[in-house]
């Protein structure tokens, strides 16, 4: 019984340092952080709607960042690679011209409409509910017409940030 007893107290002694980094957060910055995720769903939304590469490239994620660049590198390659009438369709599907196209970058590749074809529904949808568990969130929406659909973000450097997969870099 004593052996038991010295052992629960160093147990206790042991997990009592520890246990206030182990506390649930506040309720105050749960909302805090539930009205930041609802921002950037929003700024995405409206950067979306006016078709701003430089804002959508602000609100991804390293990840998302590198496989726009990845994405980018796909496209511009082929363009290289294809013949005049080629490249003239690869201009009209991707909706750039061809400078644009012969120089892409992960930025770049954010305006093209294989991007936005892909986010097309994404301005016009509501959000339902935003579920945060420590630096992920998820965000569930209704589309317009009545699709659910969710977006995840991750905390990066402090900010919420879309944490989504880019389209294929195929022609559309």
């Amino acid at each position: 019984m004593r052996r038991t007893a010295r052992q629960l107290g160093w147990v206790v002694l042991f997990c009592l340092p520890v246990s206030p980094g182990c506390q649930k957060p506040t309720a105050q910055s749960s909302t805090e952080d539930q009205q930041a995720v609802r921002d950037t769903v929003v700024a995405f939304q409206a950067a979306l709607k006016a078709r701003d590469a430089d804002k959508i490239w602000a609100l991804l994620d390293s990840d998302g960042q590198a496989d726009a660049d990845r994405a980018a590198k796909t496209i511009r390659d082929a363009y290289a690679k294809a013949s005049a009438e080629k490249k003239a369709d690869q201009e009209k599907a991707f909706g750039l011209p061809g400078a644009e196209l012969s120089e892409l970058t992960g930025k770049g590749f954010l305006k093209t409409n294989r991007f936005h074809f892909t986010f097309r529904e994404v301005p016009d949808s509501t959000i339902d509910k935003v579920t945060i568990g420590g630096d992920t969130a998820t965000v569930a929406y209704t589309e317009a017409d009545g699709d659910k659909e969710k977006l995840r973000l991750v905390r990066q450097d402090g900010k919420w940030k879309l944490s989504m997969d880019m389209p294929k870099a195929t022609l559309p």
